[in-house]
């Protein structure tokens, strides 16, 4: 017998109706993150733009709260996690952020595979077909721009730390309607480290690495000062506690 299409909501189990096509199931899917991205936008101040919203109502937020949103995507497999015999691995993803949390238990990808795009899906809640290996920005708003453009906030209210040096357009999008200022700003700690060596030195090699990407993409990425400039004061990390830091690392995701 098989199981009527079914997904997770905030509300619960949400069900079609019985012999609903896939392309229905996945719409409303698609439909729904999109419109939990900027519902939790506006949840993380309590927006007053999104009072509507049944998860805006529910936020009674100070604006001194700061919200910090994880993503992985990179090497951890279905079933080494949420697949049933995975689980024993991620005992606090399954016991306490599960609980509290929004979980989304189906997936289609239809062809597009890398780590800068299915990210800048996840940040936008549609789905990106941008060139996973062009320093392009996503096409469609980001969380980042309906938190700053809907609650009024400044730039240095949204910050993104990106894994790779790949991700420095994962801020903002070039949507005429935000894009133009309005996103995050991004941090690159590969980069950062790389301008904080000492000349000639080839200590820090091996935190370098995007090894999950091609070799032969490098991004044009902005100027020395700048980043130590802000390691220093945005980060209040001194450059020589970034890199002694740094020494007791073993992989460019520990960075």
């Amino acid at each position: 017998m098989t199981p009527r299409p079914s997904w997770q909501s905030a509300k619960g189990t949400v069900r079609l109706a019985e012999g609903a096509a896939p392309q229905e199931l996945s719409g409303a899917i698609a439909r729904s993150r999109r419109e939990f991205l900027r519902s939790a936008a506006g949840v993380a101040l309590g927006s007053m733009l999104l009072r509507s919203n049944p998860l805006a109502r529910a936020a009674t937020v100070t604006s001194k709260r700061k919200v910090v949103v994880v993503t992985f995507g990179g090497g951890a497999r279905d079933q080494e996690t949420f697949a049933p015999g995975g689980q024993e691995n991620i005992p606090h993803l399954m016991r306490e952020f599960i609980p509290q949390a929004t979980f989304f238990t189906q997936l289609v990808n239809r062809g597009i595979l890398g780590h800068y795009v299915a990210t800048a899906s996840l940040a936008t809640g549609v789905y990106e077909t941008i060139n996973n290996f062009a320093s392009l920005p996503p096409e469609h708003p980001t969380l980042f721009e309906y938190f700053r453009k809907d609650l009024k906030r400044p730039a240095s209210d949204a910050w993104v730390v990106a894994p790779s040096n790949g991700f420095n357009r994962i801020g903002e999008s070039n949507h005429r309607s935000y894009g133009g200022g309005l996103g995050a700003r991004v941090i690159l700690p590969k980069h950062l480290l790389k301008a904080a060596m000492p000349v000639g030195s080839s200590d820090y090699e091996h935190l370098l690495r995007d090894n999950y990407e091609t070799p032969f993409y490098a991004p044009e990425l902005g100027g020395r000062e700048f980043e130590l400039q802000q390691l220093d004061h945005i980060l209040k990390l001194s450059v020589d506690d970034f890199r002694s830091h740094a020494k007791t690392l073993s992989s460019p995701d520990e960075l």
